[in-house]
C-alpha cells in the first residue's frame, strides 16, 4: 500500500534547520558549528540500494555515488516523494519507469545514479475525486508540490524547483490513517519526466 497521499506536516531541509536550532539554542558557536557539520555528514559513502539516496533529501551526500558532469546527459536521477502522516515523515521511492531498465529515471543500479529529485507537497486546493475503502470514504484534494534536484555527490542543489500541480487522481489500494484519511493527488510520471527531463537529459 501506498501512504504517500497522507496528511500531512512537511519536513524540508529549512524545517530541518531550523529543529535543529532549537536543540542547540544556548550552546557556543563552536557547538553549533560541530553539530551542523555532525548533521550534514554522510551516511553513506556509496549507495548499496537505491532507498540509500533518500539522504540527499534531508541534505546528506554520498560522495562515492557517480560524478555529475553538466552537459554530459544522460544523468540517471532517483525521484523521492514524501510520505506523511500524523506520526511521522518518511521518504519513499516514486516507480518511475519501472518496467525499462536503461531508463534514466530510478535507474535499476544504484551505482549509477548521479542526480536526486526531492518531492515535497507544499498546498492544497479543492475536492476533486473520492476514494472508497472498505467501511470508509475519503476525499481526495488538488495538491501542489515542488521538486528540487541535487548532485548525489555533493547534495548541492542542481537548477531551479519545479512546482506542479499533481494530476494523478487514482486512489491508492490501501491507506493507513488516524481519524479521517485525506488523500491528495500526486504528479503523474509524465509530469516528473517533463519537469526533470531537461536536468536529466542535458
Amino acid at each position: 500500500m501506498s501512504k504517500r497521499n497522507e496528511e500531512p506536516g512537511p519536513v524540508t531541509r529549512v524545517a530541518g534547520c531550523a529543529a535543529a536550532l532549537v536543540v542547540v539554542v544556548g550552546l557556543p558557536a563552536g557547538c553549533v558549528y560541530g553539530f551542523v557539520q555532525w548533521t550534514n555528514r554522510p551516511l553513506h559513502q556509496t549507495a548499496e540500494s537505491m532507498d540509500d539516496y533518500s539522504t540527499l533529501c534531508q541534505g546528506r551526500p554520498i560522495p562515492g555515488a557517480a560524478e555529475y558532469t553538466p552537459g554530459s546527459g544522460p544523468h540517471p536521477v532517483a525521484v523521492f516523494e514524501d510520505v506523511r502522516n500524523a506520526e511521522a515523515t518518511s521518504l519513499s521511492r516514486v516507480p518511475l519507469n519501472v518496467d525499462r531498465a536503461d531508463d534514466p529515471f530510478n535507474p535499476a543500479a544504484p551505482g549509477d545514479v548521479q542526480l536526486v529529485a526531492c518531492t515535497e507537497r507544499t498546498d492544497t486546493g479543492e475536492e476533486v475525486a473520492t476514494c472508497e475503502f472498505t467501511g470508509e470514504s475519503a476525499p481526495m484534494r488538488s495538491a501542489t508540490v515542488e521538486v528540487r534536484v541535487y548532485e548525489a555527490r555533493t547534495a548541492e542543489e542542481v537548477g531551479e524547483p519545479v512546482e506542479m500541480v499533481g494530476e494523478d487522481t487514482d486512489c491508492p489500494y490501501m491507506v493507513t490513517f488516524e481519524g479521517s484519511p485525506k488523500l491528495f493527488t500526486i504528479p503523474s510520471e509524465d509530469q516528473y519526466t517533463s519537469a526533470l527531463g531537461s536536468l536529466v537529459n542535458g
